[in-house]
């Protein structure tokens, strides 16, 4: 039961994902709607109906046939069209942001409800064109023929649209801000579950828990929660993930452990649990948003593109992300209705999660000074948040971290004075604690070096 619930849950997420799960739901309604029409088309009751109204009803077969025929090659080019756009879409946010930014896009909901408008339309025109008879004027489908031509109106209505929306979506400041509310409402969820929970525990002391290794190679990104807590319910189990979301696990590699020894047969169901696939969606974890706004900024960086303004705006976006994970824990839980959690999760810890996200972006903008002093501001905005006594040392070692990047690569007098004025304004939010060196700046004292803070 347990690999047939797997099983739907994985292809409930290549579904979900697919380009073309909407214009396949969409279509499949329209021909539901094609054979409702063709079955009322000829009732008494309608026939009489339209004898009655004759305002936009079509009585002759060959004009029936020829709106359709319009309609079908006209719907047709405008899809080809729209799907080339997308590609195009698709191609550019490639080239210019990041390819890992692809697949949200592929799964964009309103671009798939366009297509799938039109492929309805088409599919429902063809399927009444065969329902008409030459010789036969009164079995001429009208009522069929005056809900196509509605249809080919909405899709008129619908092209400008998407083509207003198509236009926004290849803007990187639509993309970085869709990534950072997907990116925020899936920490909304997180806080939410995480307060759902009466007392979260903390780790266990698992050390001497059974491991199980994983059977196959991938990217771990999704796991079927509500299958695995079943299994672990029935057998009186608890269990602790030992790897991150996105993380790349080798065949042989320790996956999860398991407070008991258990069958063969119970940790084959629990590993079948596992899904791995390459895509990073970002409402599917955190995590994936906060590394595509990453991955962004440092393609913002690059010679080619040469655009620190986008890298300044993906900074301050996540500097908001993080401090909303700052009052999450780094244990995550998945509750049950009726006793304590089962199932805990290894999450990245603020200190990890700093260098994943602010570290290629303090690499790559090395020698810009803007780059530089925004990351210094994010990480003196976060030190104003409520803190734990580890999150303000990891946040302090990543301060030093942008320090010695700006020594090392910052040799222009005014621009280290710019940065001494930042770090002195951390060293007093954080004192007690060391403070952080300034940077030597030639021709001036240390006093001089810095500006009287505000």
């Amino acid at each position: 039961m347990s690999r047939l619930l797997n099983f739907t849950f994985r292809l409930y997420q290549r579904a979900l994902h697919s380009l073309a799960l909407y214009p396949t739901l969409i279509a499949l309604g329209f021909f539901g709607l094609c054979l409702l029409s063709m079955s009322i088309e000829y009732q008494p009751w309608m026939m009489s109906l339209k004898r009655d109204i004759d305002i936009g009803l079509v009585r002759n077969a060959d004009n029936a046939r020829l709106i359709l025929g319009t309609l079908v090659g006209g719907i047709l080019s405008l899809m080809v069209f729209s799907f080339s756009m997308v590609m195009v879409v698709l191609n550019n946010a490639a080239a210019a942001l990041s390819p890992r930014v692809v697949p949200g896009l592929i799964s964009e909901k309103s671009h798939q409800k366009t297509l799938g408008f039109y492929l309805g339309t088409i599919f429902f025109s063809l399927l009444l064109i065969t329902t008409i008879e030459q010789n036969n004027s009164a079995q001429v489908p009208s009522l069929g023929v005056l809900i196509a031509l509605t249809m080919g109106i909405a899709c008129l209505g619908l092209f400008v649209h998407f083509i207003h929306s198509i236009s926004r979506s290849i803007q990187v400041e639509y993309i970085l801000n869709n990534l950072y509310h997907t990116t925020l409402a899936k920490l909304a969820v997180r806080e939410a579950k995480l307060a759902s929970i009466d007392n979260l525990p903390s780790w266990p002391d698992d050390q001497h828990w059974q491991q199980i290794c994983a059977q196959r190679s991938g990217y771990f990104k999704e796991l079927n929660v509500n299958t695995i807590n079943s299994i672990l319910c029935k057998h009186d189990l608890r269990m602790t993930v030992m790897i991150h979301r996105g993380f790349f696990v080798m065949s042989g590699r320790p996956l999860f452990k398991l407070d008991r020894e258990v069958d063969p047969e119970i940790a084959e169901a629990l590993l079948d649990c596992f899904d791995f696939f390459i895509e990073e969606y970002a409402h599917a974890h955190y995590l994936f948003g906060c590394t595509q706004i990453s991955e962004i900024a440092v393609k913002a960086l690059s010679p080619g593109i040469n655009d620190p303004g986008t890298a300044i705006t993906a900074i301050d976006l996540l500097s908001v992300l993080l401090c909303r994970r700052l009052n999450l824990p780094d244990l995550d839980a998945s509750p049950l209705d009726d006793g304590p959690p089962r199932l805990l999760h290894y999450e990245f810890s603020l200190d990890e999660l700093l260098l994943l996200v602010f570290g290629p972006i303090r690499h790559y903008g090395c020698a810009d000074v803007s780059v530089l002093i925004s990351l210094l501001q994010a990480l003196k905005n976060l030190l104003y948040q409520p803190l734990r006594a580890q999150q303000k040392t990891d946040l302090l070692r990543h301060v030093n971290s942008v320090q010695e990047t700006a020594n090392q690569h910052l040799n222009n007098s005014r621009d280290r004075q710019a940065i001494n004025q930042l770090l002195d304004r951390i060293n007093q939010s954080s004192a007690p604690l060391q403070p952080i060196a300034l940077l030597a700046v030639p021709g001036t004292t240390s006093a001089e070096s810095v500006a009287p803070v505000p």
